[in-house]
């Protein structure tokens, strides 16, 4: 099922990373030093069940990756999928002997980048993987993931679970400026430069209202905010545990 090894006379050089998924450590092993012959950055292999966990951390870090999932049995492919889809700079590639059309098609219509069989020609698995990368790599950073919630950079929304969060100009800016730096502490002068966009004369008043007003929003009790903390005399940090 591995790969066929090449020659590194012309090595493809990608930026991006490919994490190798696959249930038979042995074979995700081979698979991934494969893949760093023929020039591709990888990492791996790690097991299905610890994906998600990686995909998610990637997603935050704005880091673009691909996802290849080597098994036999597409429903592999198709849980990890349920996951990954909506994150931006993640995709999934499916790679294994795939005999049955039905399991391609379903893999294609949930939303994988590719489907790729393992009697495929080098030069072609090669390509595939290359269209991939580059195709995922434009929609990294466009979203921050924080748990169930997820701020949509491009068209300026956030959700939380299900619900779409109504957030202003203003609260929006106030949430990417503290995501941004998550788990750090952001002084009150660097948030009114950045999202209020004049300098802090001192008095804090208007920061502490519109910190107030996104707390509503965002926190499940805001009387008893867990996200978005208060450093006193300092700033804001928002707290997030991966």
């Amino acid at each position: 099922m591995a790969i066929p090894h090449v020659s590194n006379d012309a090595p493809m050089t990608i930026d991006h990373r490919v994490v190798v998924v696959a249930r038979d450590r042995h074979v995700g092993t081979l698979i991934a030093d494969d893949l760093e012959g023929i020039g591709l950055k990888s990492r791996g292999p790690i097991s299905p069940a610890d994906a998600q966990a990686h995909a998610m951390s990637y997603a935050e870090q704005g880091i673009a990756v691909l996802l290849l999932v080597v098994d036999h049995d597409c429903a592999a492919g198709l849980e990890l999928l349920n996951f990954v889809r909506n994150l931006a700079g993640v995709t999934l590639v499916a790679y294994g002997r795939m005999s049955d059309p039905r399991d391609v098609a379903a893999l294609l219509d949930a939303g994988a980048g590719d489907v790729i069989r393992e009697d495929c020609a080098l030069i072609e698995i090669v390509a595939r993987l290359r269209r991939s990368l580059m195709s995922v790599a434009g929609s990294a950073g466009a979203t921050l993931v924080l748990g169930d919630m997820v701020i949509d950079l491009a068209r300026r929304g956030v959700r939380r679970g299900e619900q779409a969060l109504n957030l202003t100009r203003t609260e929006f800016d106030l949430l990417v400026c503290l995501s941004r730096r998550m788990n750090r502490v952001v002084p009150a002068p660097e948030i009114f430069r950045e999202v209020l966009g004049y300098p802090c004369d001192g008095d804090t008043h208007v920061l502490t209202v519109h910190v107030q007003r996104l707390r509503n929003k965002v926190e499940l009790d805001p009387s008893k905010p867990t996200l978005i903390k208060s450093v006193r005399g300092i700033g804001y940090m928002l707290i997030h545990e991966s």
